[in-house]
């Protein structure tokens, strides 16, 4: 009897192995590949960058590309198939490390590049033979010699590889390729600006980043890489003269129009934003970047009803020269004094990071590693008046904030700003399609951190309310002292936006706006300019804001205590640079 138990367990057990086995089995038989490229190619040091838009490309004799032309008004005008080595569309993109696979035993490869499209092009067939050099690697730049003088319709410019020498840094450099345009535009705003001549890399607000980086011309083409760093930065290329250059749009802000006098983004035939478009966006630790000038092309109105015309003009183009790891280490900081009464230095972990600032401004901002922190303020003697300590996450940018409570004691708060540029849509799925990524936008959140004022909502022009669009209604609504909305506290605008002013009301939690602070002093839209002599200088209007992502705090104090010295007031932070 136990014998026949046992063979019927034993048989049962063999049973259950074999279903697991079948099960598992089953499962990897359904496993997918959602990879573009699928081939394990290695890359050689040799890049390609297409400003001439050239589609396809011809390596060695064999097709690469697809070579497929579709009638713009066709249903399946925009879907290209893939091939191997472009997998996505077929189709030759902006930049291109060519692979290992494509080069002879003499490291060389004959490519050929044209354009196939459904209307005509200017564009002549490029016919080079490039280098895979380890020693020397080499980005092969393809200029649109049809619409420019004064360039050859390729370029080798020798790339940088290095890391730079501190890990919480990048390094980034200028390549002037600019040309005289052969038939510049003109419409009744006028006809189109000369861009060719030397360039400089500046900051945001016209400050000039670096001497090695200053007078960049045709002639010298390249500048050396220099280090800075890493950090959200909305880099500007000035002519010797203080004008702006534009950089070409991509994306969901794909902004092409410019008005020909100004390079400056059009409203209409005859009005301009005064804006000249160039990207925000964040320079990773380790990361390698070239801003490369060449023409690009343009449209620009040519009549009232809002049809256009294109052109080609000198503009700017941020290209990654390398594929820095994510930033799982680095995290930045700075300081802001919203105490009234003595000028304020603030620590981290007994580490200076600001010294000796005035009410109502703010210090650089210093990079360190994340985990735990203490961050302090202390006064000229040295005396801790408060501190804050919590755990400071990796690619995160924060704002130390010391403001008085509502008994006078001094506090710190510690706010994370978020420089991504993304706007959430409200969609509920896997995130993937609920968000909206922004490389040139107007992000205001607001703070109240003032005495006296224990509900403050914070509008525009008239009490009108600051949100809009997906914005988060409750964006800068009834804030408490000491209370930062967390969950989307951004309100947005585009560039296309008219003079506004941001008041401040004393609301309730059932009362909204409430009633107009009019002893808070109100912020005009022009504000939101860093220096107004950038545009002035050169003879330009200004215009009603700039781009960037900021804060709006009132600090102070209100009612019984206030002086001309403490009384409250709203500041503008700006967090990058």
């Amino acid at each position: 009897m136990n014998q026949i138990y046992y063979t019927r367990f034993s048989l049962l057990l063999f049973s259950i192995m074999l279903l697991f086995q079948a099960c598992k089995k089953e499962k990897i038989d359904f496993e997918t590949d959602n990879r573009i490229i699928t081939q394990n190619r290695i890359s050689s040091t040799a890049r390609i960058i297409n400003v001439t838009g050239f589609n396809q490309v011809i390596a060695n004799g064999d097709s690469l590309t697809n070579f497929v032309v579709r009638a713009p008004n066709s249903p399946n005008s925009q879907q290209y198939p893939g091939t191997s080595y472009f997998p996505s569309n077929g189709q030759l993109g902006k930049t291109w490390f060519v692979p290992q696979d494509l080069f002879n035993v003499q490291e060389t490869a004959k490519l050929n590049f044209l354009v196939k499209s459904y209307n005509p092009t200017s564009a002549a067939d490029v016919k080079l033979d490039v280098k895979n050099d380890y020693n020397n690697p080499t980005d092969y730049i393809l200029l649109p010699t049809f619409a420019m003088e004064g360039q050859p319709e390729v370029v080798p410019v020798k790339r940088g590889v290095t890391a730079p020498s501190k890990p919480d840094y990048f390094k980034i450099r200028i390549v002037n390729l600019s040309g005289a345009i052969k038939n510049p535009a003109l419409n009744s705003s006028g006809r189109q600006e000369d861009l060719t001549g030397s360039v400089s890399l500046a900051y945001a607000d016209g400050t000039l980043v670096d001497a090695k980086t200053n007078n960049i011309s045709t002639a010298t083409r390249t500048s050396d890489y220099i280090e800075i760093p890493y950090g959200t930065y909305q880099f500007k290329i000035l002519m010797d003269d203080g004008r702006q250059m534009p950089a070409l749009g991509n994306g969901l802000d794909a902004i092409t129009l410019i008005d020909p006098p100004t390079s400056t983004i059009p409203i209409d035939l005859m009005n301009s934003t005064k804006q000249t478009y160039a990207p925000i966006q964040t320079y990773q630790p380790g990361g390698i970047y070239t801003i490369l000038i060449a023409p690009q092309r343009f449209d620009y109105h040519i009549n009232e009803i809002g049809e256009t015309s294109t052109t080609y003009q000198n503009s700017f183009q941020v290209i990654t020269d390398n594929n820095p790891a994510a930033n799982n280490t680095y995290f930045r900081v700075q300081g802001v004094n919203g105490f009234a009464g003595q000028n304020v230095s603030f620590k981290v972990d007994g580490k200076t990071i600001a010294n000796n600032l005035a009410f109502g401004t703010a210090g650089a901002y210093q990079d360190f590693i994340q985990g735990n922190h203490t961050v302090e303020a202390v006064d000229a003697s040295g005396k801790t008046l408060a501190s804050a300590s919590q755990v400071l996450r990796p690619a995160q940018n924060y704002t130390a904030w010391l403001y008085a409570d509502q008994s006078g004691a001094a506090k710190v708060i510690i706010v994370a700003n978020d420089l991504s540029g993304s706007t959430y849509l409200g969609a509920e799925d896997d995130a993937t399609y609920t968000r909206n990524q922004y490389s040139y936008f107007f992000f205001k959140r607001f703070l109240n951190l003032s005495v006296g004022n224990p509900y403050i909502t914070f509008t525009q022009s008239n009490g009108q309310s600051s949100a809009g669009g997906n914005d988060n209604a409750n964006a800068g609504v009834n804030l408490q002292p000491g209370v930062p909305l967390f969950e989307r506290p951004y309100v947005s605008s585009m560039y296309t936006q008219n003079t506004f002013e941001i008041m401040a009301y004393r609301s309730k939690p059932n009362v909204v706006p409430g009633i107009w602070a009019n002893d808070i002093e109100v912020l005009k839209s022009e504000a939101f300019i860093a220096d107004k002599t950038l545009y002035q200088k050169v003879g330009r209007a200004l215009p009603v804001q700039e781009p960037g992502i900021y804060t709006i705090g009132l600090i102070g104090q209100s009612g019984t205590g206030s002086t001309a010295a403490n009384k409250a007031r709203m500041i503008i932070i700006k967090h990058n640079k």
